[in-house]
């Protein structure tokens, strides 16, 4: 059998490659899958992969934004549990070479940020009206060790990125989304003054490279491909060495990686016959680990789950798995605390699964907690989402979210509280002032049988973003 290791002599080699490789994969499974990710959106060749696999997703060369100018929907399929609240803005950062400068222009009628994260899926730094304010300005991002002059018009105020590749997430927060596109129309008119410029074009001194920025090919684009898995690692490590400067050391974790040939400068080619087995299902075993662990870890509250409060850069807390599980695999990145938080579940407030032919019940109550902390000051707000099991929007229903600053959500109960139906029929109209209604997936659909919730707080209070002493609604099963 394939994920059986081989007898003889060599068993021993292929179980050490495995039992070893399991911590491998665990740690290196970040730049395996973003390098996949950065082919597919910023290469020609990638562009044509997703149009011929029917895959919607953001597209743009390297060191350019692609700007999406709509809401997810369940059209979208992305994977990384797009949210319905805000236009995402996404680039990648080649600063080989280079540094960029960021420009943003003044923004102070709505919740936005950039978050900028290493291959490692661990972030470095945020611009937005939580981190640096809403005037417009100027932002030089640079590489690992990167030291010059700067213009006086360009802000050095953000730390050194510890990989010369870097992924951004811009979000520009729609406070409306049925208002005729009024608002979504201003909120795109912001995203078109995102700025990507290399500074030797800033400067007025253009540099003429004899090889325009590329993304490394992946040996393979599906992370279930085990040899194209650990060839890419390879590949990507090389290239963005883990460890750089202002990160933490990482020289004798990737000292024992490299005994069975995984790590910067590594060729899984060179390596023997069993060593390769036991990698193969290495890969396999430490995907279904990630899959398993990816809805949740950290402190549960009614069946909640808040992520650990190192989430967003858990490998900088040496905290792998939940780098690679919850931060990667689930939502390519995820935000530090005091930006937003994602609190998530796939269970009821009896433990049970949610479950797609049954009947919920969630109450935002005053005299129970009432709705999610947040800063008004920085625009924060909180929405409800549902996703399937393939992170991406529930198919076939309108109804897969509440958003706590759309108009449309602002009618409350009598003592100010929020009902939320979760079910599969279409509740008695018209509701109740203060209800609302998420529709559940099809329970005959496979690909949507199973199902989770996401309640994000942007710009959260302490309570949630560090004390994390905020009880969501439980969910109660009615039917």
């Amino acid at each position: 059998m394939e994920d059986s290791p081989p007898a003889g002599a060599e068993e021993w080699e292929s179980h050490y490659a495995y039992t070893l490789g399991l911590q491998a994969y665990i740690y290196g499974f970040p730049w395996m899958y973003l390098a996949q990710l950065r082919w597919l959106w910023t290469s020609e060749a990638g562009r044509k992969v997703a149009e011929a696999q029917h895959r919607s997703m953001p597209w743009a060369p390297l060191n350019n934004f692609f700007n999406v100018d709509h809401l997810a929907t369940p059209e979208d399929q992305t994977g990384g549990s797009p949210n319905h609240d805000t236009l995402y803005s996404v680039a990648w950062l080649d600063l080989a070479a280079e540094p960029m400068v960021i420009s943003a222009p003044a923004i102070t009628d709505r919740f936005w940020c950039m978050q900028m994260c290493c291959i490692d899926s661990d972030n470095f730094t945020y611009i937005g009206s939580k981190a640096t304010g809403n005037a417009a300005a100027n932002y030089l991002v640079g590489g690992p060790g990167w030291h010059g002059a700067v213009p006086a018009d360009v802000l050095d105020v953000l730390p050194r990125a510890r990989t010369p590749a870097v992924l951004i997430f811009g979000r520009t927060g729609v406070n409306d989304d049925a208002d005729g596109g009024a608002d979504l129309q201003k909120a795109r008119a912001l995203q078109l003054q995102y700025r990507i410029t290399p500074l030797s074009v800033w400067a007025g001194q253009p540099r003429h490279p004899s090889r325009p920025p590329h993304a490394q090919v992946p040996a393979g684009i599906d992370y279930e491909n085990a040899l194209g898995s650990w060839i890419t690692m390879n590949r990507a490590m090389t290239e963005n060495p883990p460890g750089a400067a202002p990160g933490i050391d990482q020289a004798e974790l990737l000292r024992l990686f490299a005994t069975i040939g995984i790590g910067p400068g590594q060729r899984l080619e060179d390596r023997s016959p069993a060593t390769r087995a036991g990698l193969q299902r290495a890969a396999k075993h430490g995907l279904r680990l990630l899959r398993q662990m990816a809805k949740g870890r950290g402190k549960s509250i009614n069946s909640w789950h808040y992520p650990p409060p190192i989430i967003g850069r858990a490998g900088q807390a040496s905290d792998f798995v939940t780098r690679a599980a919850m931060q990667a695999l689930a939502g390519i990145s995820a935000h530090d605390p005091e930006q937003a938080v994602y609190v998530n579940t796939a269970k009821d407030s009896d433990g049970n699964a949610l479950a797609s032919d049954g009947a919920y019940v969630m109450a935002f109550d005053p005299a129970a907690g009432g709705f999610p902390p947040y800063q008004k000051e920085f625009h924060g707000f909180w929405s409800v989402t549902m996703y399937g099991a393939d992170y991406n929007l529930v198919k076939g229903t309108d109804n897969y979210f509440v958003n706590g600053y759309y108009p449309r959500f602002q009618t409350l109960g009598p003592d100010g509280n929020m009902t939320v139906l979760i079910q599969r029929e279409q509740p008695p109209d018209p509701l109740p002032d203060g209800t609302y209604w998420l529709q559940t997936p099809d329970p005959a659909d496979p690909t949507t049988a199973s199902w989770y919730l996401i309640l994000r707080v942007y710009a959260p209070g302490p309570e949630v973003s560090f004390i994390q002493s905020w009880a969501p609604p439980a969910i109660r099963r009615v039917s």
